[in-house]
């Protein structure tokens, strides 16, 4: 694929996540989160690189160095990577290892499906929470990027590999000595490194929204800055950079607008397969909260307790 136009290739971008018509996506969550979501109308993203688990964060990482080593096994034998050493892509680890230095990636994580019981167990209170469905399109709209989440690791290979080598390419005929005709691809290729899990993984069918907080460094010290983005062609502002505590570990978060479209901002609920309550006690937030004639479904999995 090296030697091909990007359009072409298998890379990170193929991970940007485009949806046809009135997709759904689903959020699984507890009952707190959810009553939280409707009276917000906001959305949580946190930040992935104060999670606790940074397993996540390795993988990513790990791809890249796998990618690398790949590229540098084919440089002898493919006149578009003439030239290619390891120190180019000592250059891009520069940005890489002490990247929570430049900005953090802050997420909301989404399924493709609205009822898998591992989802269930480890998002919505071991089952007795919800599965809420947003339409694509509306999340789309917000200021974030819409990854799909690939579990294949030929294939993410594959990506990463043509990635790199295309970047390697465009800096090669620009003659620098630094990342500066590449510094955007860069950066966009340490967050969306977030797009690739382990395959044990799969069921999860998972699609993330992507948003990144500025690091600011100053005589003061270190803050997290939301700038806003594009929200439905319009720029939009930043919200406040809160924290909270999971048992030990401390998260920077942040809450975003998902009202961007006009209505049906919600389409679906599902009760999970152990969420004991009924119809009427989510039909009258949802009403009051501004979602009536969202579609209720119940879990058809099977839990066994």
């Amino acid at each position: 694929m090296i030697g091909q136009k990007a359009d072409d290739q298998e890379t990170v971008f193929r991970r940007l996540y485009r949806p046809g018509g009135g997709t759904p996506l689903y959020h699984y969550c507890n009952t707190p989160s959810f009553l939280a979501i409707l009276e917000s109308g906001k959305l949580r993203f946190s930040d992935a690189n104060m999670m606790n688990d940074g397993s996540e964060g390795r993988y990513g990482y790990a791809l890249f160095e796998r990618a690398a080593n790949a590229l540098l096994d084919m440089a002898t034998d493919n006149p578009v990577l003439e030239g290619l050493d390891a120190a180019f892509f000592d250059k891009i680890d520069a940005y890489l290892s002490p990247k929570q230095l430049h900005s953090h990636p802050i997420i909301a994580c989404f399924s493709k499906s609205p009822d898998v019981l591992s989802q269930w167990r480890a998002y919505a209170s071991d089952g007795q929470g919800w599965s809420i469905g947003f339409p694509a399109s509306a999340l789309a709209a917000m200021p974030v990027s819409l990854l799909e989440v690939l579990y294949d690791p030929d294939q993410q290979l594959r990506e990463v590999r043509n990635h790199l080598g295309a970047m390697y390419a465009i800096w090669k005929e620009s003659e620098d000595r630094e990342l500066t005709s590449i510094r955007t691809e860069v950066a966009l290729f340490a967050s969306w490194l977030h797009a690739y899990k382990d395959p044990t993984f799969a069921e999860e069918q998972e699609v993330r929204a992507l948003h990144e907080l500025r690091v600011d460094i100053g005589e003061n010290g270190l803050l997290l800055v939301d700038e806003g983005g594009v929200a439905e062609g319009a720029e939009v502002g930043g919200e406040t950079v809160q924290f909270r505590t999971d048992g030990t570990s401390i998260t920077a978060f942040v809450d975003i607008p998902f009202r961007a479209g006009k209505g049906g901002e919600i389409i679906e609920l599902w009760f999970g397969p152990r969420n004991n309550n009924g119809l009427g006690n989510a039909l009258y937030p949802m009403t009051q909260y501004g979602h009536p004639g969202v579609r209720l479904r119940h879990s058809a999995s099977f839990y066994r307790g």
